[in-house]
């Protein structure tokens, strides 16, 4: 039994919008250190074979032609060995994950007050009545 990753992102070159909306969500949480993010799919694969060359060639296609979008997507695959195959440029396969955990508490999101809107002489009539028929139309 060999067991498969599958790592999907956009290639650097394409914009991202759903990582571009997770920055701002962040960045709307009051934390200003995370400037980029990026969101792409992870697959665990279990294939029951045990040549491990020709379970890799058979596992590129799947990733190639099936699993992501080679013109916008690069993908990382890696087997249980733990030696990672990578069809990226910018992925760089001797690079060491870091995971740190967040001890940091991060201040609130504050809500600014609405701003007030200056309406003009003609504008304030026109509210001024929109307000006092619906009055009228409450009382009826």
């Amino acid at each position: 039994m060999i067991r498969a990753q599958v790592i999907i992102r956009p290639r650097a070159s394409i914009f991202d919008p759903q990582g571009d909306a997770v920055q701002r969500a962040i960045e709307h949480l009051g934390v200003s250190t995370v400037k980029q993010a990026h969101v792409g799919k992870f697959i665990e694969l279990e294939v029951d074979a045990a040549d491990t060359a020709a379970t890799r060639t058979e596992l590129e296609t799947i990733c190639r032609d099936l699993l992501s979008n080679p013109v916008i997507e690069d993908y990382v695959l890696t087997l249980d060995n733990g030696k990672a195959k990578t069809k990226s440029p910018a992925a760089k396969p001797g690079a060491k994950k870091v995971v740190k955990k967040a001890t940091a508490k991060t201040k609130p999101a504050v809500r600014k007050p609405a701003k007030k809107i200056k309406l003009s002489k003609a504008n304030k009539k026109v509210v001024k009545r929109a307000a006092t028929k619906s009055k009228k139309a409450k009382k009826k």
